[in-house]
């Protein structure tokens, strides 16, 4: 038995990290919502197999604010993407990476993070897959994935990212059957 876990402890000690959005369509930029609450096919993945959830903030809602305010004829990740907004994605980084240490230290797997889809400017997940690092995010890649994979690296810590592109049907069923595949073989 380990140390400080009774033996009636259920905990499966497996965790996935979720983009705020997939767990709270409102947290979505206007326009940008497949579901009106919350994306189900995840959440009754990780039901089925019994993998926790750890929530990745929105760093469009902690920059920007819900409505996404930015100057006239500025993208969003034109916004993101300046010292100010990378130092936004830095301190949510730093804090997720911390929190993920932590389960890590006490027993938890975590299997993947969990991304957007592919235009998302913060969460947008491009894996680049001709280089002798094929895990490392590619630069279309959200502002906020890219710098949270440094500094999960940083950390000694290689996981899966994976984009849950729920903007379409038939891509959003290819992601679910990875991600089924990985908690099946976890």
């Amino acid at each position: 038995m380990a140390l400080g876990f009774s033996p009636r402890d259920q905990r499966s000690r497996r965790l996935v990290a979720v983009i705020e959005c997939a767990l709270n369509q409102n947290a979505r930029d206007a326009g940008a919502a497949s579901y009106p609450a919350l994306n189900k096919a995840i959440l009754t993945l990780c039901m089925r197999y019994d993998v926790g959830i750890v929530q990745i903030p929105c760093p469009e809602m902690r920059f920007m604010g819900l409505a996404r305010e930015r100057p006239p004829g500025k993208s969003i990740r034109e916004v993101l993407d300046t010292p100010a907004g990378c130092q936004c994605c830095l301190a949510i980084s730093l804090e997720l990476v911390a929190t993920l240490r932590d389960y890590q230290n006490n027993n938890c797997r975590l299997l993947a993070i969990l991304g957007g889809n592919p235009q998302s400017p913060g969460c947008a997940v491009h894996v680049q897959c001709e280089t002798a690092d094929p895990g490392r995010l590619a630069a279309p890649s959200g502002v906020l994935m890219r710098i949270l994979q440094e500094e999960l690296r940083k950390q000694g810590i290689d996981v899966p990212f994976k984009g849950m592109r729920d903007c379409n049907r038939d891509l959003l069923q290819r992601d679910l059957r990875w991600l089924e595949a990985l908690f099946k073989n976890a």
